[in-house]
């Protein structure tokens, strides 16, 4: 496997290579083959679209406290169409899920979001 083409094929597809396909180049080819194809396999569109994939992973970031992660999966889940409406949705749940403390965890990707969607518009 030529790394800089797999390197080359993902900036091209998604504007950055992932992480984990990044880290596992010291794992040898075949097991940075198998991650590559693995994340090939769920970041498609199947029977839930790539809109809905993304905001489940922004979910996830905001339960696990990670805000650059979150602002990645945002950005690409209004890339794929993700509305304010629904991405506001998505972090009223995870107040509900985690409580109100949340409220100040998730104020700077509100204002993030809110930066986002006026560029897109």
């Amino acid at each position: 496997m030529d790394r800089k083409k797999l390197q080359d094929e993902f900036k091209e597809e998604i504007g950055f290579v992932p992480p984990g396909v990044m880290v596992s180049q010291n794992f040898g080819e075949n097991f940075q083959k198998i991650i590559s194809d693995y994340h090939h396999e769920i970041w498609r569109d199947g029977v839930i679209p790539l809109k809905y994939r993304y905001l489940i992973a922004l979910a996830t970031a905001v339960f696990d406290e990670n805000e650059k992660r979150a602002k990645l999966e945002m950005n690409k889940a209004i890339k794929y169409g993700a509305t304010k409406e629904e991405i506001l949705e998505v972090l009223k749940q995870q107040v509900w899920m985690k409580g109100a403390p949340t409220l100040v965890q998730i104020a700077p990707l509100v204002k993030y979001m809110e930066s986002k969607i006026s560029q897109k518009d």
